[in-house]
């Protein structure tokens, strides 16, 4: 039987990810922490010897706004989304010129960063932090979208093969694309009960909620599968930050991902676990001590039953040869 694999994938895209649903003023903090705390994950990264794929928006990987405009799509290309709030197009006013000013929405720093550490892999989170399931955008215009993405990190000396779509929002026309453009993995939505059968939104919100203290939806491990030449690769497990009114089953959510993490080792699986660098911008030192209390059960894992970490990159591989 093969060994089982733990994947871990951020969603790195500082406030691009949050800009259709939150002032900057009020999430700042969560993104500024997040940045502060990149380095430190990133020493426990090597310490435990955890590959990741960091899913980066294109946007960030430019020192300057000048440099960032000229790998703008065209104008009739930019995304058409019925609800303009969720084009970051209408912010570039108040981005500011480049990093130092701007630290909210510029990254090339930290972006190498990631890069000297062993094990971590630079992947595409879009160039935009593009929605494809959102009314009035077309598959046209998310391509245009990606050859931005695609272009703006070859020129900075990074090659993409794995993607992670904004809010996990995928179709097989939008595979087509990535197969495209050379990607040969992205991650999809949890493949479970909750997101296929319940369709009343605020409903499946306390289910996926309550799901991340309690097993509601299984074990979570796959064995990957490779559709229209991608490698899909579910995510099984979000790392939530901690809830404050619900801080008194942290200990359970911590012990949920260790008992799904036991489960892919013993049989062989793929667990994926994900989550953004702004998750833990806020009280940062409980959840870098609830990463490294995961972390810890990884390295059991690896010597009793040869779990291995493996990022989105090197799982693809082994499965496309």
């Amino acid at each position: 039987m093969s060994t089982g694999t733990l994947i871990v994938s951020l969603d790195f895209e500082l406030f691009w990810g949050m800009q259709d649903g939150i002032s900057l003023n009020r999430y700042k903090d969560n993104v500024l922490g997040g940045r502060k705390a990149i380095p430190r994950l990133l020493s426990m990264f090597e310490k435990y010897h955890i590959h990741a794929t960091w899913a980066t928006v294109g946007f960030m990987f430019a020192e300057s706004y000048e440099e960032l405009r000229k790998y703008f799509p065209k104008k009739e290309l930019l995304p058409s989304y019925d609800n303009i709030k969720l084009s970051p197009y209408r912010c570039f006013r108040k981005i500011g010129k480049n990093e130092q000013e701007s630290p909210c929405f510029y990254a090339p720093s930290l972006i190498r960063r990631i890069t000297s550490i062993p094990g971590q892999e630079i992947g595409s989170h879009t160039f935009s932090h593009y929605y494809c399931r959102e009314g009035g955008q077309t598959v046209k215009q998310f391509e245009a979208d990606l050859e931005a993405a695609v272009s703006i990190a070859k020129d900075k000396g990074y090659h993409m093969t794995s993607i992670v779509m904004p809010r996990n929002q995928c179709s097989s026309e939008y595979i087509a694309v990535l197969n495209k453009f050379r990607f040969n993995a992205y991650r999809d939505e949890e493949n479970d009960w909750i997101h296929e059968k319940v369709s009343f939104r605020p409903l499946k919100r306390i289910l996926r909620l309550a799901d991340v203290y309690f097993p509601l939806t299984g074990q979570g491990g796959y064995e990957p599968k490779i559709e229209f030449g991608v490698v899909n690769l579910v995510g099984s497990r979000m790392y939530k930050p901690i809830l404050k009114p619900l801080k008194m089953l942290e200990k359970l959510k911590i012990y949920r991902i260790k008992r799904q993490m036991l489960h892919a080792a013993k049989n062989g699986l793929t667990f994926h676990l994900w989550w953004h660098p702004h998750n833990i911008g806020i009280m940062t030192e409980e959840h870098l001590k609830q990463l490294e209390e995961i972390f810890q059960y990884y390295r059991y894992l690896n010597k009793k039953y040869g779990m291995k970490s493996l990022n989105m990159r090197e799982v693809a591989r082994k499965q496309i040869g």
